[in-house]
């Protein structure tokens, strides 16, 4: 299984997997595999495959966060992030606990000071920023039970990821 194929199978996990859902608290309206109409407007939501969905998660998601050249357990967190925070908040939270310049962009620098920090301690700090950020939210009261639940889940599965096999 690739990493993004263990990182999606996470995500999936969170995102309802094949669920349509149209909860009208949730600003995205009509969703399934976790894409939402509003995010991606062109996409037949109804009709969505799972493979669809993954091309989706690939190509809007973990391309632009660089999974692919992140250890797996810090991938997994900042990919999790980007699906459901967004992808500048994903970057931005990423760069505050790593000690980069704050501009939204994964770029070259961005990825080397990843680099600079051990998994264990970088996970636990950006799992910590990004509970912080869902607290400041005012859908807080309405969804912060499950984005909590979501936030321990990927860090002990990232956890569990950086133990030696």
């Amino acid at each position: 299984m690739t990493p993004f194929d263990r990182c999606l199978s996470v995500v999936l996990g969170h995102e309802g997997q094949d669920t349509i859902t149209d909860d009208p608290r949730d600003p995205g309206g009509l969703t399934r595999w976790g894409i939402s109409a509003a995010s991606h407007p062109g996409v037949d939501i109804r009709n969505l495959t799972r493979e669809g969905a993954a091309d989706i998660y690939r190509r809007d998601y973990w391309q632009p966060l660089r999974c692919d050249e992140l250890p797996l357990p810090i991938a997994l967190c900042v990919f999790d992030c980007g699906v459901n925070q967004g992808v500048n908040t994903a970057v931005r939270l990423l760069q505050s606990v790593i000690g980069a310049q704050i501009d939204g962009t994964f770029g070259p620098r961005t990825l080397m000071a990843v680099f600079r920090s051990p998994v264990e301690q970088l996970t636990r700090r950006f799992m910590t920023a990004r509970l912080h950020k869902y607290m400041s939210l005012g859908h807080w009261h309405t969804y912060g039970r499950g984005w909590g639940a979501r936030v321990l889940d990927v860090a002990m599965t990232a956890a569990e990821w950086n133990q030696p096999e």
